[in-house]
């Protein structure tokens, strides 16, 4: 059993890797883990070594093997298109190795809803075509309440795409519209096969996509950080 980490700059989410089977982790605690027959970490991260130890210290783990999986030119039958390929955020590689594994010589263009929205594409031979990086849905919103002085947010995120009658509505429906508008502007740039949904906001938004056949797979990155087990 192996514990899977993806560990980003203010959270870390995990997942447990038992048998070939991946399933999530509610709960990052010692106590979640201690009577967990873990063997090793496998982990992703843009943290620094100072918060790395602090978190192995926290956990009640730091005697386990760690280790740590970065961008690679190619992999599993996946190459990256960059020319410098550990540039390629992390999470965004393992993310083309988990949609490759799961839809195995397909085209998919992924998409990844979190603080930043970010798509990429892949080929059916597992050629990385390339990707977008923009501001996520809520950091869009927090974007223009900092930076401008007379528009302000409510708390309950509740956007629809329909022009807006107060403030906050404006803003959550025109933030809202911009990350459907670029999802469906990706997909019309370059379709592919199959369209996966992932990340904090992906359940949100697939009910703004229903014209579109999507896959939502919420573990997907943890899907890529698995194949290098025993590897």
């Amino acid at each position: 059993m192996y514990l899977l980490l993806d560990i980003g700059n203010t959270r870390e989410k995990a997942a447990i890797f038992n048998s070939g089977t991946i399933s999530a982790l509610p709960q990052l605690t010692a106590e979640a883990l201690k009577d967990l027959p873990l063997v090793a970490v496998y982990f992703a991260s843009v943290a620094n070594d100072q918060r790395l130890h602090a978190l192995k210290l926290k956990l009640e783990i730091d005697h386990l093997p760690w280790r740590q999986i970065g961008s690679q030119a190619q992999a599993f039958g996946v190459t990256n298109c960059y020319a410098e390929p550990h540039l390629l955020g992390v999470d965004r590689w393992l993310a083309l190795l988990g949609a490759n594994q799961r839809f195995t010589n397909q085209s998919v263009m992924i998409v990844d809803a979190g603080t930043a929205l970010t798509i990429d594409w892949l080929d059916q031979h597992g050629m990385h075509l390339g990707g977008w990086i923009m501001p996520g849905l809520r950091l869009q919103q927090q974007s223009v309440v900092q930076q401008t002085a007379k528009v302000f947010n409510k708390e309950m995120l509740d956007a629809r795409i329909t022009p807006g009658r107060e403030t906050a509505a404006c803003l959550q429906n025109g933030c809202l519209a911009a990350v459907i508008g670029a999802i469906k502007q990706g997909w019309l740039l370059n379709k592919a096969e199959h369209l996966v949904l992932t990340g904090g906001d992906a359940l949100y938004l697939k009910p703004q996509l229903s014209d579109l056949v999507i896959s939502t797979e919420p573990l997907l990155i943890f899907q890529g950080l698995g194949r290098y087990i025993d590897h």
